[in-house]
């Protein structure tokens, strides 16, 4: 059984596993993709900067001038980590300081975004229609439950959700855990005393029926 088909043993390990699907997305013709941590009491400011490291030292390392950003929601988010990293504080915007900047236009460019949720849909869509370079997006929620069914913004989020490609999810479950590194399938992972054994591998995310039928 290769090291693929096996769970993370700390945040430590599973980094590693995202900076290699990090590192093969670039190869991916896609332009969108998701990082999900699913688990309490991280910091994602510090995997939002990780994510920025290896970017930025990959194509320095290949000598290839790019320019990554990070992005959040709100001005305050935006300080705090211009505060706790004063080194790119000049690469951190908020998504609508970002979409009216002068390099929104510039498709070397890679954006980062912590953390868009569904409130944050008016600001958040449009930086990134008008953006066409590499994006990467940590822990997003695009759905909003509280939209009604059938309508015009409901069709417009998902139409927006399918543009986007997940490239590393690690989730703890009741009885098990799911993962997915990509370019690797997605992992099923079920606890027996206190360790969790591979259990079975899917094409596309399992739906919670389906991982209840295989746990």
């Amino acid at each position: 059984m290769t090291n693929s088909y096996i769970l993370p043993k700390d945040l430590n390990d599973a980094l590693k596993n995202m900076e290699s699907a990090i590192i093969s997305s670039l190869k991916n013709s896609n332009s969108r993709f998701t990082v999900e941590f699913n688990f309490e009491g991280l910091r994602f400011n510090k995997i939002g900067i990780n994510i920025y490291k290896i970017l930025a030292n990959y194509f320095n390392n290949k000598k290839i001038k790019k320019s990554v950003f990070v992005t959040y929601s709100d001005p305050g988010a935006v300080a705090l980590a211009q505060r706790d990293y004063p080194d790119i504080k000049e690469n951190i915007f908020t998504f609508n300081g970002f979409n009216e900047s002068i390099y929104i236009d510039q498709d070397d460019s890679i954006v980062i975004s912590i953390l868009p949720q569904p409130y944050d849909f008016g600001l958040f869509e449009p930086m990134c229609e008008n953006f066409k370079g590499l994006h990467y997006s940590l822990n997003p929620k695009f759905e909003d439950a509280n939209i009604g069914i059938g309508s015009v913004i409901r069709e417009r989020r998902k139409n927006f959700v399918k543009t986007w490609q997940n490239i590393y999810f690690l989730q703890p479950i009741n009885n098990g855990a799911l993962m997915h590194s990509y370019p690797n399938n997605w992992l099923l992972f079920k606890e027996i005393n206190n360790k969790y054994l591979f259990k079975k591998e899917f094409e596309e995310k399992p739906d919670n029926e389906t991982i209840f039928v295989n746990l």
